[in-house]
């Protein structure tokens, strides 16, 4: 079954801002949420790339250390129930929905991080230009392969905007 990722009207309105404002340069953000019934990643709420995050042409690293501190703070608000979904970034003037070699080398780093806690992370790619950006979400995992080889086994995902909050009470 395809990968479906439930996305705010609100949220995506803030990552294309963000997306607008660094035209030029990539960004990108953290999703926080929860794993629905049939492969659905629910997302609650996206954290920045941050105030030192580093905005290239081709790359993108976000402040880390701020983000992980907003993670934390977002996991006790939602009573330990939204975890860490995954990342999107953006590839400025780019109609490929695909993940770059970067992309993938960051996946298997979340995949082989313990404390991220996920072994299926969540990409979406956001491609375009302002005001016609596109939303490629990724679901990720590895796969032992020959017994010996990793590899990255990516499922390409739909995403549908929720015109209201998805915030629980």
């Amino acid at each position: 079954m395809q990968p479906v990722v439930w996305l705010p009207q609100a949220i995506m309105q803030d990552m294309q801002t963000d997306a607008d404002l660094w035209y030029d340069r990539e960004t990108g953000g953290t999703f926080m949420g929860y794993w629905g019934e049939n492969n659905a990643a629910v997302v609650t709420a996206m954290i920045p790339a941050g105030p030192q995050a580093s905005h290239e042409g081709s790359s993108f690293v976000p402040d880390q250390s701020w983000q992980q501190a907003e993670i934390a703070k977002h996991y006790e608000r939602s009573r330990r129930l939204d975890t860490y979904l995954g990342d999107w970034h953006t590839h400025p003037d780019t109609v490929s929905n695909r993940l770059s070699w970067t992309d993938r080398a960051c996946l298997k780093t979340i995949i082989r991080t313990p404390a991220a806690r996920n072994q299926k992370p969540l990409m979406v790619l956001m491609c375009g230009r302002p005001n016609e950006w596109t939303l490629h979400p990724w679901l990720c995992q590895l796969r032992t392969r020959l017994f010996l080889f990793e590899v990255l086994d990516e499922k390409e995902g739909t995403v549908l905007i929720e015109s209201c909050g998805s915030e629980r009470d």
